[in-house]
């Protein structure tokens, strides 16, 4: 029987969960969090991982990051309750070593059949976002927007800057820097900061002036 254990503070979802998986034949433990996460891998190994993205103490992230220490072939799975952040994530998730990254408002078809490909070394991802994860010429300057931290973030890039240096300058967490830099790749359709800095120079969205951290345009 396949092994997982669900981490999530939403005790609704975390109990909910479980009784969808149990249903499915799947053998379910939960957590309500991830602070015990240590204690537990010490004990038990699974052969999946659903964690939830957002956690007040220690996030999906770092909860995933522990997970693979402890295992560097565990199937972890991100689940999320907020649908706009697959996009944001999913790359960067996937580099990251995450198997996959779900909606909680995913179907439960869906929810199994993700699980399923996991195992599999698999991933099942929405039909919207398989199309975005094109090839870097599919961006054009009507269709590129950065906000004001993405162009920030970009001036550090510009200038050479570490991730840590661009958190360091920004008063921001280096994991805040690289979820940036992810929603930037895809908004260029880039998968590098070089592939960045050089599209945004042939797009023309980069300032042309910077001084001291400051944005200078036209």
């Amino acid at each position: 029987m396949t092994k997982v254990l669900v981490i999530d503070d939403h005790a609704m979802v975390t109990y909910g969960t479980k009784a969808v998986l149990e249903k499915e034949g799947f053998d379910v433990d939960t957590l309500p969090g991830a602070t015990r996460l240590q204690a537990v891998l010490k004990n038990k190994r699974y052969d999946l991982y659903l964690v939830d993205l957002n956690m007040p103490d220690i996030d999906g992230t770092e909860a995933m990051e522990q997970i693979l220490s402890n295992d560097p072939d565990a199937k972890v799975l991100i689940y999320t309750g907020y649908d706009t952040e697959i996009k944001l994530l999913f790359v960067y998730m996937i580099t990251k070593g995450a198997s996959g990254v779900i909606s909680k408002s995913a179907s439960i078809e869906t929810l199994i059949a993700s699980l399923k490909a996991a195992l599999r070394d698999e991933v099942i991802l929405p039909i919207s976002l398989f199309r975005q994860l094109g090839t870097e010429e599919a961006a054009s300057p009507s269709e590129v927007e950065l906000n004001d931290k993405e162009y920030q973030i970009m001036v550090g890039v510009m200038d050479g800057k570490t991730n840590k240096e661009i958190a360091e300058w920004l008063l921001i967490s280096q994991r805040t820097v690289e979820k940036y830099l992810t929603s930037i790749f895809q908004k260029l359709g880039v998968h590098s900061r070089v592939g960045a800095l050089n599209k945004a120079k042939k797009l023309g969205i980069l300032p042309h002036d910077k001084r001291n951290g400051q944005l200078f345009t036209k």
